[in-house]
């Protein structure tokens, strides 16, 4: 503005316009400056025609321009439609362009204020009315440099928001041409500002990526356009990029676009994982719950609606409670969640219900969820359904109490089977040695003699037992089918077991039979006879006082044997025991009975064999009566 100041005490407008050239030409810079001059409207256009793309431009007329190869016309208003002419070799900054235009209207004032000078008569009042010119300028000025300060000021932002911003920003031409670019571009490409420019779009687009040709096609019909495209370094390393253009016109009117393009590289990565994330927990065998702090659901995955049979939509805005099988106590369940909230884990087993009413058991890990601040703002739950898992421990642990057992009674049935072979052995042993003494009379040989015997036949029980067990084990035991007698059977078993329960003086009688023709059977009658006397013989065996009673009768196609004595009988939780291998009743052995214990479980394969059925119903200390069925088949079936 010192210029102006100095222009306004000049007398001479032509002085006035020439040191405004020279003041101007100044300040542009000789060196830069080629041309600096006053022009008509008819010049300005004819230079402007002589000029290629040649436009004007700017508010108010601040500044013509027109390019050529290497320089820059600019074109000012000045007084009675006359224009100032610059030309350039280094385009003007917006606030340089302001200043001139600024110098340039002070200076067509002051010239119209001095024309209306007319006469010498008017000297004093155009001394006053020069005054009063000058203190208009004085304030335009001031006007003018606040306007300048503000322009400033507007720069210097735009400047530190485009410096500063996390995105990469370029002003580019539509066809591609980089005019500029800020300082995150160039963090983002490696390259230099120059480096940027010298290599255009085409540089810093990937040219194997399809899409920019069809986002460049949009951004022509709609003017802007966003998506991603993929981007190449300065090292040749190639990104993904998210990319918004936009095109508009610059204060000269001309068509320029911008490229704001952030690196997602990171952001895919990101995004890549959650996908991976949300489908590894989607597809979980586990149920994953979410809920908020109030235990509102939030989130389930679809193991939760194969598991509870709640379908996601029938659990989202419930509570836990949905699957709440009410056999947990509610103290413990309030305890448990408030430890969560207070932020510890819990993990245990609770029992819940499925939505059909169904019980089952699930191992829980539950756990709060912290925002980066440390926050609780909801909780997650693992949910396993272990139902199949428990009730797989529980028959390992029957099967292992089984184990156990059968290995107790091995143990006891070796004991057993060597106490039957030994004793035995020995009386034959003993007694044999004894028949060698001379002078024995007849009845005390015959007497010995007879010892041998038992102790032979109770020998070869003891060993046919264990054949036949090892038999039925082993499935070779076959059925030979043919007609039976169940009669006959039954009567011979009386006329065979009578004198042994005659020795301890008890009862034994048949109490029903079935009548011809239902007493015949088609069946192994070997089997059959072999069951029903082994049931007799242990009933006598294990009753020391009373009676023995058998029989048997039709039901429906079955035909039912039983034997009913009054014997020590079977303890409840022994019942289903005593069908097993190398069990008696008396299990520890305690009572003098002999036996290996295999009988009943011999009994057990034969009725099995048989497509029957076997079992007991007892009372202990007042009896037993044991049951066992065989089919009534005719010829034709029992053949096949």
């Amino acid at each position: 503005m010192s210029l102006v100041n100095a222009l306004v005490q000049l007398e001479s407008g032509d002085e006035i316009v020439d040191g405004l050239l020279n003041g101007l030409e100044d300040l542009v810079g000789k060196k830069n400056c080629w041309s600096c001059s006053l022009v008509t409207l008819e010049e300005m256009n004819f230079h402007q025609s002589d000029q290629e793309n040649g436009r004007a431009g700017g508010e108010n007329n601040i500044g013509r321009l027109n390019k050529g190869s290497n320089l820059t016309n600019y074109y000012f208003n000045f007084q009675d439609g006359n224009f100032i002419h610059l030309g350039v070799s280094t385009a003007l900054s917006d606030k340089k362009k302001c200043l001139i235009q600024l110098s340039v209207d002070t200076i067509s004032t002051v010239l119209a204020m001095k024309q209306k000078v007319e006469s010498p008569n008017d000297i004093d009042y155009a001394s006053e009315k020069s005054n009063e010119t000058v203190q208009q300028l004085q304030k335009e000025i001031k006007r003018r440099k606040r306007y300048e300060t503000r322009l400033e000021e507007s720069e210097k932002r735009n400047v530190m928001i485009l410096d500063n911003s996390m995105d990469a920003i370029l002003l580019t031409s539509p066809s591609g041409e980089i005019f500029s670019a800020n300082n995150s571009a160039c963090h983002l490409f490696g390259m230099t500002e120059a480096e940027i420019i010298s290599r255009g779009r085409s540089g810093l687009v990937d040219p194997g990526d399809p899409r920019l040709a069809e986002m460049l096609e949009r951004r022509d019909k709609k003017g802007n356009v966003k998506g991603e495209l993929f981007f190449l370094r300065k090292d040749g390393s190639r990104f993904e990029g998210d990319l918004s253009s936009s095109v508009f016109l610059n204060e000269h009117g001309e068509p320029r676009s911008s490229m704001i393009i952030r690196d997602v590289t990171h952001q895919k990565k990101i995004e890549s994982q959650l996908l991976l994330l949300g489908h590894s927990v989607e597809q979980s065998p586990l149920s994953i719950v979410i809920t908020d702090l109030q235990g509102e659901i939030k989130y389930v995955n679809k193991a939760f609606t194969k598991i509870t049979g709640f379908e996601k939509e029938e659990a989202l805005g419930q509570t836990m409670s949905i699957v709440d099988s009410g056999l947990q106590c509610p103290h413990f369940l309030d305890e448990s969640w408030q430890s969560v909230l207070d932020g510890n884990e819990w993990t245990g087993e609770l029992k819940n219900k499925r939505k059909t009413g169904e019980l089952y058991w699930e191992y829980i890990k539950i756990s709060p969820v912290r925002q980066a601040s440390g926050e609780i703002t909801h909780v997650v739950s693992i949910r396993e359904d272990i139902t199949e898992k428990k009730k797989m421990i529980d028959d390992l642990i029957i099967a292992k109490e089984k184990a156990e057992e059968s290995d107790r009674l091995k143990t006891a049935f070796l004991a057993n089977v060597s106490h039957e072979i030994r004793t035995p052995m020995n009386g034959i042993l003993g007694f044999m040695e004894l028949l060698k003494m001379p002078g024995l009379g007849d009845e005390e040989k015959d007497s010995y003699i007879d010892m041998v015997n038992s102790s032979g036949d109770r020998l070869l029980k003891t060993i046919n037992d264990l054949i036949e067990i090892s038999k039925i084990e082993s499935g070779q035991v076959c059925a030979e089918y043919s007609q039976v007698d169940i009669r006959e059977i039954m009567n011979y078993a009386l006329r065979f077991f009578t004198p042994q329960a005659q020795d301890k003086k008890l009862g034994l009688r048949i109490s029903e039979m079935p009548e011809p023709p239902k007493n015949m059977v088609f069946t192994d009658r070997t089997k059959v006879e072999a069951a029903l006397s082994n049931l007799i013989f242990n009933a006598i065996k294990f009753t020391n006082c009373g009676e023995v009673i058998f029989g048997s009768y039709m039901d429906a196609e079955n035909m039912v044997f039983y034997v009913k004595d009054t014997g020590v009988g079977i303890a409840p939780d022994q019942m289903d025991a005593v069908f097993d291998r190398f069990v008696q009743a008396d299990l520890n052995m305690t009572k003098p009975y002999q036996g290996t214990g295999l009988g009943l479980s011999i009994i057990r394969g034969y009725i099995t064999h048989l497509k029957g059925k076997i079992w007991v119903e007892s009372e202990v200390g007042k009896g037993s009566v044991f049951y066992f069925s065989i089919p009534c088949r005719s010829p034709q079936s029992g053949m096949k």
